[in-house]
């Protein structure tokens, strides 16, 4: 029943059909305005607020003690995380001493590394200390920030809560608050901050999403006009920092509360409750672009304009606006949960970053783990490279030793022809053999063996390079260098010591004196005899020290090929492909550790969260928790043997989706519940000996993120998308698939 006039505001008489004062008809206001308690001067939400206000001042009282707790909570959980970081960089330090006087290249770039990722994990934990410290600076108040597109009424809806004089309300599609503004209302700080949307406005929605962070509450306005993506992001990432949100949706409407069919229109705008409820949904369903659910964000309808122009003087207008409801709405929130809240708003100000910090800690080991891959597969590829090429330069030295050893018999024939007489044979032997080249022709070839190794090196380096790149899309942690193999890709004449390749050395030694003793007999017997005997004499006595020195040298050069281009051209190539390989596997394992530890402390504080909750609202009870993995603002996944859990309250509490899970006996079984589907473990080798793993689980990739993001905090190993644009490298035995 109307108490008050909506067209003049005077005093009706009861069960009135028209106003004596200004004689209009209120047949339409009659059958669709609910019966309300009000006074002369404002609507009954703020004698409501007035007769409770009593009860309000005690539960802000209260709200401060909790927000003693919470710091108490969010305190003792960061220390601990401090704690944890320490307790690494002095193991890590310890580690660095005992291997300094130890010659292991890798070891020193892994502990480098590591040293690295401490450094960046302190640089991205330090600041949450610093956020709490300023959020306990600011912890008498309870804080709410009012958020929306510019021009949505933000700045009118503060005007009506705080009674200004309209300076702040924007004329127009300009940017109104352009800084955040605090404000005071029954006790409670209420943050105006600039609009998101706006054009230029990029520098402001950085204010007000650094306000939002330690909010206790966010205040989300929007209007009944279609809603846009941009709002559903902002809200998407206000969620994602874990805060409550309560909505409230701006009926759109132009009004003059002179004009009677605008009161009329504001009547059937707020009663048309099926459009406002499409805007609601249509706003919703946006949730799902942002792997989120805000099925239960609550939302409640009111003509700012209207409520502006009429509060404090038409009670009536002011009433049909509907901004009690706001107020009521906001204030409801307060008394029923603001304790909890205050406490919540703590917590998360170091479970959000720790999340995130987690999270990509895991992301880190998998890319680590998969670059391992990467060094590994180029080994693979070397390996079987190696052994085609050992087999094809085995043909071409035999082949060589072959062509070389006929030339020597030829030419041993046609000296003995020309030489049988000669008393300075060895001198000319030697002569000949250095016309010969036998030695240049086997550098020749060890030369062409070692530029093709060089080549495949070369081929092999670029290609990791270039597929690293592709991979992260980024700098990696790694680069493929050379400078620690031999380099050879120069004259191998000057690298390689080949001192028997040098002819002179024993070739033709006792031969001068056999050539002597055939002339001094050669006028007692038939002559052509003798010359034919001392012929064949010459050719015994050159054949077996030259093949004896050609099969030397040719073990020479398979020596050197061996020992110096195979070993140091290809396998010292290999050992740095497996140090780099193992050493990234070590740090996989290192980061995967690393975010387990993190994780622990996490979850005891997602734990305690949690346990507060169900005390706080008397929601039932849940026993003998193992883990609780949290997406703040999202989801919250407790694994315990028993629970019987008002899940619905607890989820109107934390804002997000509460759900139990009984751990399967199997932890295998647990994780492909979460996930969907299966999944595979693979091991990768720690060192050459391969008696020591590290692990990763590869998913396909139509995992649900949600799903993804609680699989991966209690896995405690990194959980690897596997791409169907980038096909996993192949399994060997170096790398082992198993269950979990």
């Amino acid at each position: 029943m109307l108490k008050f006039c909506p067209f003049c505001g005077a005093k009706l008489v009861k069960n009135a059909t028209a106003c004596r004062a200004c004689g209009k008809y209120l047949a339409a206001f009659m059958s669709a305005q609910p019966e309300r308690s009000t006074q002369t001067d404002r609507p009954a939400s703020k004698v409501n607020a007035k007769k409770s206000s009593t009860s309000l001042d005690a539960e802000l009282a209260k709200c401060r003690e909790a927000a003693d707790e919470g710091f108490k909570i969010a305190k003792s959980n960061y220390e601990e995380i401090n704690a944890t970081l320490n307790a690494a960089a002095d193991k890590l330090n310890q580690t660095a001493r005992e291997q300094k006087q130890v010659d292991r290249i890798h070891d020193t770039a892994l502990i480098d590394e590591q040293r690295n990722e401490l450094r960046r994990l302190f640089d991205a934990v330090n600041p949450i200390g610093d956020d709490l410290k300023l959020l306990r600076e600011r912890s008498q108040e309870f804080s709410i920030v009012v958020y929306g597109r510019t021009m949505a009424g933000k700045s009118t809806l503060m005007e009506i809560l705080t009674h200004g004089n309209g300076d702040s309300i924007g004329k127009g599609a300009q940017r109104t608050t352009l800084d955040v503004r605090d404000y005071h209302w029954n006790g409670l700080k209420i943050t105006d901050v600039p609009g998101i949307s706006a054009f230029g406005g990029a520098a402001d929605e950085r204010l007000a999403l650094e306000a939002a962070k330690s909010a206790d509450l966010i205040l989300f306005l929007l209007t009944s006009d279609a809603p846009q993506p941009d709002e559903a992001e902002k809200l998407a990432q206000l969620k994602s920092f874990g805060k409550p949100v309560l909505g409230v949706i701006n009926v759109k409407m132009a009004f003059n509360i002179n004009d009677e069919l605008d009161i009329e229109d504001l009547q059937d705008k707020l009663a048309d409750t099926s459009t406002i409820d499409a805007t609601i949904k249509q706003f919703k369903e946006f949730a799902f672009k942002h792997n989120q659910d805000w099925s239960g964000i609550k939302f409640v309808a009111t003509h700012l304009l209207s409520a502006y122009q009429s509060q404090d003087k038409n009670p009536a207008v002011f009433e049909l606006s509907r901004f009690a409801e706001v107020e009521d709405f906001i204030l409801d929130k307060v008394r029923d949960d603001g304790r909890f809240l205050r406490v919540k708003t703590f917590v998360d100000s170091v479970a959000v970053p720790m999340s995130n910090i987690i999270l990509k800690i895991y992301s880190q080991a998998a890319n680590t783990l998969l670059e391992s891959d990467l060094w590994f597969d180029k080994r693979q590829q070397l390996g079987k490279w190696r052994e085609k090429f050992v087999e094809r330069s085995q043909q071409k030295l035999d082949g060589l030793y072959k062509t070389l050893s006929e030339e020597l018999d030829r030419t041993i024939y046609s000296f003995a022809e020309n030489h049988y007489n000669d008393d300075k044979v060895n001198e000319h032997w030697q002569q000949k053999l250095q016309g010969a080249h036998f030695d240049q022709r086997y550098q020749q070839l060890l030369q062409e063996l070692a530029d093709e190794c060089e080549r495949k090196r070369k081929e092999l380096s670029d290609e990791l390079t270039q597929e690293l790149k592709f991979a992260f899309s980024a700098d990696t942690r790694t680069k493929v260098e050379l400078e620690g193999t031999t380099p050879w890709g120069q004259n191998i004449a000057t690298a390689l010591p080949l001192l028997a390749l040098v002819p002179g050395v024993g070739w033709g030694i006792g031969l001068a004196l056999g050539a002597v003793s055939i002339l001094g007999n050669i006028f007692f017997s038939n002559k052509a005899e003798k010359i034919r005997e001392a012929k064949e004499k010459l050719r015994d006595d050159l054949k077996q020290p030259s093949f004896e020195m050609l099969g030397k040298m040719h073990s020479q050069v398979v020596d050197i090929f061996n020992n110096e281009i195979l070993a140091k051209a290809v396998d010292e190539f290999a050992d740095l492909l497996a140090g780099y390989q193992f050493m990234l596997a070590r740090l996989g394992k290192s980061q995967s550790l690393m975010a387990g530890e993190l994780f622990d402390k996490f979850s005891d504080l997602n734990a305690k969260l949690f346990a507060d909750a169900i005390e706080f609202k008397g929601a039932g009870f849940i026993s003998n928790v193992k883990d609780v993995a949290r997406i703040p603002g999202e989801l919250t996944v407790a694994f315990a043997d028993r629970s019987n859990l008002n899940t619905r309250e607890l989820s109107d509490l934390l804002g997000e989706k509460i759900f139990v899970m009984q751990p399967h006996e199997k932890f295998r079984d647990t994780l492909k519940e979460i996930l969907h589907g299966d999944f595979t473990v693979k091991g990768y080798r720690l060192n050459s000996k391969g008696d020591k793993r590290t692990y990763a689980v590869f998913m396909k990739d139509n995992v649900n993120a949600t799903s993804f993001k609680i699989a991966q905090q209690i896995a405690l190993v990194p959980i690897v998308v596997k791409k169907s644009a980038q096909p996993l490298p192949n399994v060997s035995a170096e790398r082992t698939t198993q269950a979990r």
